[in-house]
């Protein structure tokens, strides 16, 4: 009888710690998650604080994102962000990215950026809009919204775009102002 309590208070110590760890400070690994999906129901939403996603793409890609709160979805495998701080590095090419809210699709690596979204980049320029789609394995930023990218030399005022990060090339559609 003494040895089942034991192990019924063992089991019950580290789901109070699994459960701490989930709710406080939570640092998410897809591997974590793919371990735990075997223990959870199919249609959890699990609220998290102070969340980092990382993910490493191909060559010398890698994307952390930092969140002061989330909500995973399991089903759609998908996170709402609030407050995100993300950084990307390709190569020697390194972005720091911050919005006041985001949908990142886990699956597809991608991230919908909204509110102040700005990325700056570690050659001096700045890209400032309200929206922005991140591709991250195919490099690629997307706005769909009015934007502003500034640089040492010029700055750039545009209705939609999309920038290549893998080569910093930047295709710009609609009407555009360019200043110097």
């Amino acid at each position: 009888m003494e040895q089942v309590r034991f192990y019924i208070l063992c089991t019950m110590s580290a789901l109070i710690t699994v459960s701490a760890l989930l709710l406080f400070e939570a640092h998410y690994w897809r591997a974590q998650l793919d371990d735990l999906e075997d223990l959870l129901p199919d249609n959890i939403n699990m609220r998290l604080n102070n969340l980092t996603l990382s993910e490493i793409g191909a060559g010398d890609q890698s994307m952390s994102i930092t969140a002061t709160s989330a909500l995973y979805d399991q089903r759609q495998d998908t996170f709402n962000l609030e407050q995100i701080k993300a950084q990307i590095t390709n190569g020697l090419n390194l972005y720091d990215i911050t919005a006041e809210a985001g949908l990142y699709e886990q699956g597809r690596k991608t991230i919908n950026l909204t509110g102040h979204v700005q990325v700056a980049n570690n050659k001096g320029g700045v890209l400032i809009s309200e929206a922005l789609t991140l591709k991250f394995e195919e490099g690629l930023l997307i706005g769909q919204k009015k934007f502003c990218y500034s640089t040492p030399e010029a700055e750039l005022e545009g209705r939609a775009f999309i920038y290549h990060t893998h080569n910093q090339f930047l295709t710009v559609e609609g009407r555009t102002h360019l200043f110097f």
